[in-house]
């Protein structure tokens, strides 16, 4: 791979300054443009060896992965969701990487130190952190939705022929090897784009949540846990099924499998409990079914990182990250509407959270912002955070509302080995590395 990585360097070089011909180069190679945030970085990319490495070997998984669906050789009565090459290589990077973190550690500018361990257990990267978090915001939307009469849908949207190498056991012939699950899962963002933009038009503003979970094959498909007005609920389920199956809708089977819908009941279950079986399925817990909880958790997750796909998504609402920074603060804080959000966000009430951030009926346009992620760089010793490519960096330290500031973060944290950890100060107790990421803790500024 190292080889590989300084080939392309070399055909670079000589074109870098040239966007047209560096454009046409990658797009010939089938490398995928560098997501740069300045043109200095996007050169920056392409003479790194490290972003060479990374960007190829990803490549090369989802290359040999693509040649075992193309095989057939992904499906039900075969290996489901993904290959057993590709579990085998996901399962060997997160050994890797738990055998990393565990001789790391976080060491502030305060001389506190903290195991990877300890940090990785507590946060949202913890499954049980994770799913927790998730079902507190899918009741609290629910929550929300019964106080503003809301009612609870749930779909299914599938992808066309094309994208399913499978028919049942049988080859299907109209399979595009093109059609990976990550191009697949492209087409379902871009119907997704579509139905989004049809029904804002409408004035319909739904919110909820989506799952995408691969089919035995490996094709995406995804479930929504959306809640509408009553009297939109119809026309919001014609404008998915319209998009749905504007391409090949007219197909065998498209009617029946390419968009499915469940009209809640509240007498029957809760909507949580809907989804709750697509959540904790998909982050490896056990669920009543008949397969094997812990094999599938393990081939979907391998699915989703060889394909770079998203298995979770919030729609609408208001933004997880200022109600985890929120979570931060433990003191009471002098401005009525922090101190409020605080403690929606301490006693885990995701529904009177969203009232103080502006609410969900209403489009992202026409709402009163009340809460802000706080934007601020840390310029410490007056130097401005950058990457590695030298790009800014903008760090979030907190939130505020229209008066106030609370500063979550205000202690300088950096990743070190436990051996290098051991001699990060010197004699005179100076910090003895410059690069510092801001982390934790918090004051209050009026």
């Amino acid at each position: 791979m190292t080889i590989a990585a300084q080939h392309h360097i070399n055909n670079i070089l000589p074109i870098l300054e040239n966007y047209e011909l560096v454009a046409e180069y990658l797009r010939e190679n089938g490398i995928p443009s560098p997501k740069a945030r300045t043109r200095q970085g996007f050169k920056a990319r392409l003479v790194c060896k490290r972003w060479w490495r990374r960007t190829l070997h990803r490549l090369d998984c989802r290359s040999e992965e693509a040649k075992q669906i193309e095989g057939g050789r992904v499906g039900r009565n075969r290996q489901k969701y993904a290959s057993d090459m590709a579990v085998a290589r996901v399962a060997k990077k997160m050994a890797e990487s738990a055998e990393f973190l565990r001789g790391q550690v976080m060491l502030s500018d305060h001389g506190d130190q903290i195991d990877m361990d300890k940090i990785i257990e507590s946060s949202v990267a913890n499954p049980a952190n994770r799913r927790a978090e998730f079902m507190i915001r899918v009741r609290g939307f629910e929550d929300c939705a019964k106080k503003k009469g809301y009612v609870g849908e749930f779909y299914t949207i599938t992808c066309p022929s094309p994208c399913h190498r499978l028919s049942g056991d049988n080859l299907n012939s109209k399979y595009k090897k093109e059609m990976t699950p990550r191009e697949a899962q492209r087409y379902l963002v871009s119907v997704w784009s579509r139905i989004r933009a049809a029904y804002g038009r409408q004035g319909i503003r739904p919110f909820g949540f989506r799952v995408a979970e691969p089919h035995r094959d490996g094709c995406p498909h995804w479930h929504l846990l959306l809640f509408v007005r009553p009297e939109q609920r119809e026309q919001l389920r014609n404008i998915i099924a319209h998009y749905a199956l504007e391409i090949d809708g007219n197909e065998p089977g498209a009617q029946r499998h390419r968009f499915k819908y469940v009209e809640i009941d509240p007498a029957k279950g809760s909507a949580a409990g809907y989804v709750a079986k697509y959540i904790s399925k998909n982050m490896g817990f056990s669920i009543d079914d008949q397969e094997d909880e812990d094999a599938y958790s393990q081939r979907v997750k391998a699915w989703a990182s060889c394909w770079g796909i998203r298995q979770f998504q919030q729609i609408g609402g208001a933004s997880v990250m200022i109600w985890r920074e929120l979570r931060k603060l433990r003191e009471k804080l002098d401005d009525e509407l922090l101190e409020a959000a605080r403690k929606a966000a301490d006693e885990s009430r995701w529904s009177d959270y969203l009232e103080l951030s502006g609410g969900v009926d209403v489009g992202r346009d026409e709402r009163t912002i009340n809460l802000v992620k706080a934007h601020l760089v840390d310029k410490k010793n007056g130097e401005v955070k950058q990457n590695r490519y030298r790009e800014r960096v903008e760090v979030i330290i907190g939130v505020a509302s229209l008066a106030a500031e609370a500063i979550t973060k205000i202690k300088n944290w950096l990743m070190l080995s436990r051996e290098a950890a051991g001699s990060a100060f010197d004699d005179a107790g100076s910090w003895c590395f410059r690069t510092w990421s801001p982390v934790n803790n918090c004051t209050l500024v009026v």
